[in-house]
């Protein structure tokens, strides 16, 4: 027993709040808060029960964030620099509106949303921008209304069947495009337009109030 030396052991009997004693609510993240002393936040949570991190308040980081997946409300940045692999997507709904300030730099294929028509009458919808229509008997396309939310938009109806010698022109074989069911708008001044001929298309775009032009 000789070579064995005194060991020293201070007790602290008071309970929580001591020298060294973590404190906080439940989950908190502990930091330092004095000289061998620390606590923890309600503003700064671990839960165990789903995996997660509650932070509440500013987040500065001066490094790289790796994430497999994000939910952002708002993004305010002077400069995006995206170089993440892989598709992205933006906005959920047909009414979601995405706008850019500058020149737009696209390297590769621009996809425009198409629909084929093969019935008697075709409603466009939100989001169509190419109409093709594949039908040898006659068609009827009824345009969207013309209101503030169109304004500037823009639609293509293109003949994909082909006749020999073109599309006959009378009213049973035409393809007729209507801006006035249950709308009132116009096409041109007119309540519709008719394609007739070797595969016709025509370009329209909306003025937001009631009216349509071909380009």
């Amino acid at each position: 027993m000789g070579e064995f030396g005194w060991a020293y052991i201070d007790c602290d009997s008071s309970g929580g709040g001591g020298s060294g004693q973590a404190a906080g609510p439940t989950g908190s993240l502990q930091f330092l808060t004095g000289s061998n002393a620390t606590s923890g936040s309600a503003r700064l949570l671990f839960l165990t029960s789903s995996n997660t991190m509650i932070l509440t308040g500013t987040l500065d980081v001066s490094g790289t964030i790796n994430a497999n997946y994000m939910n952002i409300n708002v993004t305010n940045k002077n400069v995006i620099n995206l170089s993440a692999s892989g598709d992205t997507k933006f906005g959920d709904t047909e009414d979601d509106t995405h706008q850019f300030t500058g020149s737009l730099h696209i390297t590769g294929g621009i996809y425009y949303t198409y629909y084929r028509v093969t019935t008697s009458v075709y409603t466009a919808s939100a989001s169509d921008y190419l109409i093709g229509v594949s039908s040898s008997s006659g068609v009827t396309v009824r345009l969207p209304a013309s209101t503030a939310a169109t304004t500037g938009r823009t639609l293509v109806v293109k003949d994909e069947y082909s006749f020999v010698g073109g599309r006959p022109e009378t009213s049973a074989d035409q393809i007729a495009i209507s801006a006035s069911f249950g709308s009132g708008d116009l096409i041109d001044g007119n309540g519709y337009i008719s394609l007739a001929g070797d595969n016709a298309s025509v370009s329209l775009y909306s003025s937001g109030d009631g009216k349509w032009f071909i380009i």
